[in-house]
Formats: C-alpha cells, structure tokens, sequence
C-alpha cells in the first residue's frame, strides 16, 4: 500500500477507534452505498465492453455487502436506522477518467486496485474491534470479498498493462485460436472481441445462468459442459463428436467461441482426443476469419501436453 493511503487508514482508524459497534456498522453500510454508485458512474462512462461488465460487477455486489449488512444492523438493532458517522470514507473516492485511451483505464483500474485493498485492510481492523461475534465474523467476511474485488481488479489491469506493453489492445487480436490459463482473463478478452463477431458463443462447465449473470447478458449462445443428462447439456464425449457442428458455427465467419475448463474435457476423452478437435477448431477458426478461445487450468495437463497446446494455440494468458 502507498504511503499516502497507510497514512489515510491510520486517519479512518482513529476516526472509528472510540465508536460504538452501530456506529461502526452503520459507517460501513453508508461506505457499501458509496461504493455502488461510484461503480455503477464508471461502468455508465467505460466503452471497453470488459471493463464496463466489471465495473457493473463490482457495483451489483456491493449491492449485495449492502444489503448483508443491512440485515446484521436490523437483527442487533431493530426498529432503528442507521446513523451517519464522523469519519473519513473507506471506500473509494470519487475518481473519474474520461476513458478515451488505454492509460485512463490503466489509471482507473489502478485506483480502484487501491481503493479496495485499502477497504480490506479497513475491514480487518474493523473485525479485531467489533464486539460481538456476529459482527466481527461479518467484517471478516467483507474483508475476504474486498480481496475478491480487489484480485478481479488485478486481473483486469495485468491483461491490458500486458496488451499495452505489446502496443496492442485484445480487439487487435487477428483470426485464430488463443490459449488462457485464467478464466477470467480469458472472459475478459472475449467480451473485448464481441464487437467484432456477428455470433457468440461459450461453452464453459459453469452453469448458463450464472453466466449470463456473470457476462451481464444473454446475448450469446451459452452450452453446458456436463456429464449429467440434462437438456441443452454438452457431454465431454459429445463435444468431440460433435466437432462437424462446431466447425460450421464458426465457418459462418466473425464468430467468437469460447471454450472453458478443457481440462474437464480431457478427464473424459483423454488428451489426444481433446488436442486433436482443438487443432482441427483452430484451423477452421483462423480460414473462416473467427475466434477460438481456449481456457484451461495448466496444472492439469503435463508439460508435453501443455507445450503442445501451446504450440497450436497463441497462450494470452
């Protein structure tokens, strides 16, 4: 943490040190507000579709931190509000880049980095203050999904810092297939690629609701990879036989596919069988003037295996 925001934490410390535990819990509750509607500002203001997405993320749970809170507040003190607190702000101050170029992204994904590893830390403190269980479990709570925000946020930035550092961004990305190593990261590029594909495509072991939450939109055909018979699900087995299908979707032409948690695929079918219907997508991708995503956990695969993934496959990240 820079210099500047210790000394700030040590200021916003002080400030709470002799507030009683509503006191406390209704500062973070007016934090939590504060928190969403800066983010829900910066996603109103942000083109880049991934970063727009993550911002409108970040907003929605702290909706939810809110609303956690909110509850704590009325089972210990019902019947009562909560209560503005003398105190300076934990969460993040206003900061507002015009987001006209890579380094105003750059900036704002590196304060909003500081502002939420500075409400953890906050968080921590307030949990070694509280004075019941209750309360001291939920700001340790807090603490954690501030270090999620926080690592999401990390994220974000090494990926473009990394396209800046190649004078790219991710839509400069050309036909072909690309590998990740973080689901993430690799979602991040593919909703950065959606303006350029007619069609998009997922094809992931997460459910498809909880994706269309995650990616802020059903505008996409979303597959499930699953071994249970369900409807609309993708076996492993099936994803290898079905590669005719799968090619004709992205011979159609600027289409964006992504395909998640390969290493689910390869537990199924083996590796050579996954290898060789990756080969044969990429090729189809990179002559139809389309986009294969591929997204596996490299712990997974041995090394000869992920060299060779890596040797038909442009590793991003």
């Amino acid at each position: 943490m820079k210099p500047e925001l210790k000394k700030y934490l040590e200021t916003v410390v002080n400030a709470l040190r002799d507030k009683n535990p509503r006191e406390i819990l209704s500062y973070a509750i007016f934090n939590e507000l504060e928190e969403v509607e800066y983010y829900r500002k910066l996603a109103e203001r942000a083109r880049r579709e991934s970063i727009r997405v993550l911002f409108i993320q970040m907003a929605d749970e702290s909706v939810e931190h809110y609303e956690t809170l909110m509850s704590l507040f009325r089972k210990l003190y019902p019947g009562e509000e909560p209560v503005k607190v003398e105190a300076p702000p934990v969460e993040v101050a206003p900061f507002y880049p015009e987001f006209e170029t890579v380094d105003d992204y750059l900036a704002a994904l590196e304060y909003c980095m500081e502002s939420e590893l500075f409400a953890k830390e906050t968080y921590e403190i307030l949990a070694q203050k509280a004075l019941n269980e209750d309360s001291r479990a939920l700001f340790a709570q807090l603490a954690l999904m501030e270090e999620g925000h926080y690592q999401r946020l990390k994220k974000a930035y090494e990926l473009l810092a990394g396209f800046t550092s190649r004078n790219q961004v991710p839509e400069d990305l050309r036909p072909g297939g690309y590998l990740f190593s973080d689901e993430v990261k690799a979602r991040y590029v593919f909703l950065d690629l959606l303006s350029k594909g007619k069609r998009a495509m997922v094809i992931s072991r997460e459910h498809p609701e909880k994706l269309k939450e995650w990616f802020k939109s059903g505008d996409m055909d979303i597959i499930w990879l699953s071994s249970a018979p369900v409807k609309n699900a993708l076996t492993p087995n099936t994803f290898v036989s079905s590669k005719p299908a799968l090619y004709e979707v992205l011979q159609e032409g600027n289409v964006l596919m992504l395909v998640e948690d390969c290493e689910y695929i390869a537990l199924h079918v083996g590796f050579t069988e996954l290898m060789k219907t990756l080969s044969t997508l990429r090729d189809v991708a990179m002559t139809a003037g389309s986009y294969l995503l591929i997204q596996a956990n490299p712990d997974a695969f041995e090394r000869k295996e992920w060299a060779l993934l890596t040797s038909e496959l442009m590793e991003v990240s």
